[in-house]
């Protein structure tokens, strides 16, 4: 059941411990529990992303695809945690030699 263009209606069951949560943010921030829940599972789906790709599980490209970001507020947000590339040094070596070829 659709609501909207990009969004999507689900019935979640939710632990209790989590719906205190989602009072806690909703009350803080002054919004409702829906809204908390739409933000905090973003919060949950960007730490998702930043941890497959700092695993090496995701390209920088899919990583940023997967939570609707550009690649340029991907590359922020991995470097606001922490996150350097997941290039391999025989990876940068390879692209460094096929650059000098180039030359």
């Amino acid at each position: 059941m659709s609501s909207g263009s990009d969004t999507t209606i689900k019935t979640v069951r939710i632990p209790n411990n989590l719906l205190k949560v989602i009072r806690h943010r909703a009350k803080t921030e002054g919004i409702d529990e829906s809204t908390a829940m739409s933000q905090l599972i973003t919060i949950g789906a960007r730490n998702y992303a930043v941890d497959m790709y700092k695993n090496g599980k995701l390209t920088l490209n899919d990583a940023a695809a997967l939570v609707g970001m550009t690649v340029r507020e991907m590359i922020d947000l991995l470097l606001d945690r922490g996150v350097t590339g997941n290039v391999r040094i025989d990876q940068q070596q390879k692209s460094i030699k096929f650059a000098l070829k180039q030359l």
